[in-house]
């Protein structure tokens, strides 16, 4: 083993920067703080300061202004407001998470959450929405998401997949409300279970039935046609029936990034349809845009799509 000493031979200005770099460059972390140079450096932070009037013009002496650690500074609210939208406008003007701060900033985020409290507080005060994945949603929001990703992919969403578009709610946020991923996916199952149940008195689907759990039945709904708004569970089971494809014209988010499916009434509410598996059906945004409360022929040429959905309702 070299034996070598811990102290600089050369005090010169040049030596003392250069000591700088080189213990900036064993550190890790966005900031460069006055305890991480005393654990790495050959020099005491006392002498670097004395010499340079401040250890953070001592920082931009070595080109390091960037990594000034502001966060024990006293730091005002307008400030940590106009620090906050400097970085946005770095990153283009869109939302940013507290890591991108940290890099980015003056400060860390311990000055942003002393004054604001929360992060996605503070970026609500600059003006910009927070990152959707910093947010708290509530059950019906994780559930709408996780149908929208399902429908995406025609299929049970991976856990990796609820962290890209289409999905804006984070898997953090389902593995915080249910405990697991799966529980997550079972609790799913479950309002789908349920909203079934509601809508048609139906047995559960095989597909909900293996997740074994027992759903209490809901009071029943007034209007025996039932709800106008399709419940997320029923909205679950037309889909799936449809193979998340428009029964029209075949298109399916799978293959096509623009198509946008909706569950649509095929006797129309307002024309005395009911909200039931029977009477809803797939279909793509442009083939259901402009439909109205009108009631289509239902009889399907050869070869047409919806022939194919009339066999699959026999």
């Amino acid at each position: 083993m070299r034996f070598e000493l811990r102290r600089l031979t050369d005090y010169s200005e040049d030596a003392l920067l250069a000591e700088i770099r080189r213990v900036a460059q064993l550190v890790d972390r966005p900031k460069l703080s006055q305890s991480e140079f005393r654990k790495h450096s050959r020099a005491s932070w006392s002498t670097v300061s004395r010499r340079f009037g401040s250890w953070e013009e001592a920082l931009r002496r070595a080109g390091l202004a960037g990594r000034v650690d502001s966060s024990n500074k006293p730091v005002g609210k307008e400030e940590v407001l106009a620090e906050l939208r400097r970085v946005g406008s770095l990153l283009g003007d869109q939302v940013f998470t507290a890591k991108q701060f940290a890099a980015q900033g003056r400060f860390t985020d311990a000055a942003v959450r002393k004054h604001f409290g929360t992060w996605h507080k503070a970026m609500q005060a600059t003006g910009m929405a927070a990152s959707p994945f910093g947010k708290r949603y509530s059950d019906d929001e994780c559930f709408e998401n996780l149908l929208a990703v399902w429908s995406h992919y025609g299929r049970p969403p991976q856990h990796r997949e609820m962290k890209v578009p289409p999905s804006v709610v984070g898997p953090k946020a389902y593995v915080r409300r249910w405990g697991t991923w799966t529980k997550a996916l079972h609790a799913f199952a479950e309002r789908v279970n349920s909203d079934i149940q509601d809508a048609d008195g139906a047995d559960v689907p095989s597909s909900a039935q293996q997740t074994a759990l027992v759903v209490p039945p809901r009071p029943l709904l007034l209007d025996e046609r039932g709800p106008r708004d399709i419940p997320l569970g029923l909205r679950y089971t037309v889909l799936k029936r449809d193979r998340f494809r428009c029964v029209l014209c075949g298109s399916s988010p799978a293959t096509s990034h623009d198509c946008r499916l909706h569950v649509d009434h095929i006797v129309p509410f307002a024309k005395g349809g009911k909200t039931t598996v029977s009477n809803l059906r797939t279909l793509c945004e442009s083939c259901n845009l402009g439909k109205g409360a009108r009631i289509e022929n239902l009889e399907a040429e050869p070869g047409d799509p919806l022939d194919a959905r009339k066999d699959a309702r026999a």
